[in-house]
């Protein structure tokens, strides 16, 4: 879906009053109670108007308006949920990990070291998966000292590597 965001999987049913448990793919669950509107993978450009969404056990219990009986939801079990861009709340960075994806990885000395192929999300912080520009991947831990600057424009990425981080 073009200019949408993949923001999580309903990967069950819960209870028999149509609610749909949803695997989040944001660090923030709690989002999930302003989104107005879902769409559901498979079934066009539908929009599921919300009428609950409750953090649950690390998961996201959505409620769609509407839908009352687990009869009427069990189509959407393992398919992905997406939010239009322009409706995503404001993180206060100002990008997204989608928007990341593709930026050209430079050093400080402006030598190019790869492009960034995804973020891995840990606890401890993400990690930037860089495919290398001589070929194999490096993880990079995303903190301050590592991440210099982010040019989401110009999908260009400034890092400072410490000795032996691309080894």
């Amino acid at each position: 879906m073009e200019n949408c965001f993949n923001i999580g999987k309903i990967v069950n049913t819960h209870g028999i009053k149509g609610e749909v448990k949803i695997y989040p793919y944001t660090d923030d669950i709690d989002k999930f109670a302003d989104f107005e509107y879902l769409y559901i993978e498979g079934f066009g450009k539908v929009k599921y108007k919300l009428q609950a969404a409750r953090a649950h056990k690390g998961m996201v219990l959505v409620k769609f308006k509407d839908f009352d009986d687990i009869n009427q939801i069990t189509a959407f079990i393992n398919k992905n949920v997406y939010i239009e861009r322009q409706d995503a709340p404001d993180d206060g960075e100002g990008h997204y990990i989608v928007d990341l994806i593709g930026c050209e990885i430079y050093d400080e000395a402006g030598e190019m070291l790869g492009v960034l192929k995804d973020v891995l999300q840990n606890t401890a912080q993400d990690l930037y998966e860089i495919n290398r520009a001589q070929g194999g991947v490096f993880l990079l831990p995303v903190v301050d000292e590592f991440v210099k600057k982010i040019d989401i424009k110009n999908k260009r990425i400034v890092v400072h590597l410490i000795e032996g981080m691309l080894e």
